[in-house]
């Protein structure tokens, strides 16, 4: 897949083959506040979709982010694993992992998949369905709101949702507006993100409305640029249809997720910032390299992550979630991690901790 295809979602990344070896030894009591990171300039940095679908996975994550001084990490919840009328009883497995990472000090944002039961979807695709209009939305998400209590810091409804989002843009809308009343009214305190949009818009903008290059030092690719922007028409109902949510939607910050090309970034924000009107931005996904373009080997990863990092710590936003942790089979960046499936640091986490000011 060249640049010029939305990067695909990470939800999946939750799920993983490998089995998590014992968590780095620091000798931290799970209760311990993290470290700071001295030295960091920049938003505060999260981890978008760690392993915690077992516990050995929750143990691994919980270490190895306290390694990192990282408190701030971005999960996924899918109504199809609930049922159509969930009860208390169907929340379980989530309330016990949620309160399992919120005890060990970690800050939660939640991702609500737009995808649920066969019985509430109307127009699907292979990421998921539109809700009908009579699907008990409301319902669900009253039960998923009690099941996590407190224990979450900020909600969003859609991931990816101008690539992803089955139904039409005034369909995920008038979702958006059901998802938001609904949160408001059970959690008025709970930060309401908007779901976040790959990068199509904002690099359709900085690379064929303000001639930018990729900049990607290990492609060959010479006709990258060109290819993108010959997508006119992808292109333009991608920027239309994010203006035309940032317009209408109810949400606290704006979402917007970076990868590849860190060339890009400064203007890729300063586009989305426009559409914000003065909302807070986060970035609740970036890294690279870009699998089909760029090399897949770790050393390049990590040289990259250093562009990566260094853009980053510049950018005027809150706070960005790099992902991932660790490298997986399912994900379309799937050897962006800072460790292998076995659980192994790589050259990534090296450069990681070093612009944190962890060394």
């Amino acid at each position: 897949m060249a640049i010029l295809s939305p990067i695909l979602s990470a939800l999946a990344a939750a799920v993983f083959l490998w089995h998590a070896p014992a968590p780095p030894t620091t000798g931290v009591t799970p209760r311990a506040l993290f470290a700071s990171h001295h030295g960091w300039a920049g938003p505060r940095i999260g981890i978008a979709f760690p392993p915690v679908s077992r516990r050995d996975h929750v143990a691994f994550t919980v270490s190895a982010l306290r390694d990192l001084a990282i408190r701030d990490i971005r999960i996924a919840e899918n109504w199809k694993r609930r049922g159509i009328t969930p009860t208390a009883e169907d929340f379980e497995p989530l309330r016990r992992k949620i309160g399992t990472l919120r005890r060990a000090g970690l800050r939660i944002m939640l991702t609500v998949q737009t995808d649920g039961p066969p019985e509430v979807c109307g127009p699907s695709n292979k990421f998921g369905c539109a809700f009908r209009p009579d699907a008990p939305f409301e319902a669900y998400l009253t039960q998923l709101l009690a099941a996590v209590g407190d224990r979450i810091d900020a909600i969003q409804f859609g991931n990816e949702w101008d690539h992803q989002f089955a139904g039409s843009i005034a369909e995920y809308v008038a979702l958006h507006d059901r998802f938001a009343r609904t949160v408001r009214a059970h959690r008025p305190d709970l930060t309401l993100v908007l779901g976040g949009i790959t990068n199509r818009a904002p690099y359709a903008h900085a690379v064929c409305s303000r001639a930018q290059s990729f900049d990607l030092p290990g492609s060959h690719d010479t006709s990258a640029e060109q290819s993108f922007c010959a997508q006119s028409e992808k292109n333009d109902f991608a920027r239309q249809a994010v203006r035309t949510v940032a317009a209408q939607a109810d949400y606290d910050v704006f979402d917007v997720h970076l990868y590849d090309a860190p060339g890009l970034w400064e203007t890729a924000v300063g586009w989305v910032a426009r559409l914000a009107q003065g909302k807070p931005i986060w970035i609740t996904e970036f890294g690279g390299p870009h699998p089909a373009l760029e090399p897949r080997d770790p050393a390049y990863h990590a040289r990259q992550l250093a562009r990566y990092m260094a853009t980053v710590e510049r950018l005027p936003v809150d706070r960005a979630y790099y992902f991932k942790l660790t490298d997986d089979d399912t994900s379309y960046h799937s050897r962006s991690g800072l460790y292998d499936q076995q659980g192994r640091a790589k050259p990534a986490l090296g450069v990681f901790r070093h612009h944190l000011g962890l060394d």
